[in-house]
């Protein structure tokens, strides 16, 4: 279970930043305006919205929590100090009536 979680994490991760990537991309980073009635060019710089360096840092850190999910391995078994025998945790010993 933890590993089909870790692999729906970092594929939505992946495809968000795709998403916000394609959305927000300023395609050209400046461009000259020229206007046809006073002569006067202003030049217009585009740039990434404020939120959008924020946003890829929390995709990378959830991209980060999925592939740590999808390699983290389960518990193995504490060994019991007084004996040769693995224990498992909260492991159910049915008692015997002799009677």
């Amino acid at each position: 279970m933890k590993r089909a979680v870790g692999i729906f994490i970092s594929f939505s991760a992946i495809l968000t930043y795709l998403n916000i990537d394609t959305l927000y991309y300023p395609h050209p980073l400046e461009e000259k305006i020229t206007n046809d009635i006073t002569g006067v060019t202003t030049t217009v710089t585009y740039n990434y919205p404020s939120m959008y360096w924020p946003i890829c840092i929390i995709l990378i850190i959830t991209f980060i929590l999925g592939i740590y999910f999808i390699l983290a391995k389960k518990k193995q078994p504490e060994e019991c100090p007084l004996c040769d025998t693995l224990e498992e945790p909260n492991e159910y010993i049915p008692h015997n009536k002799t009677s």
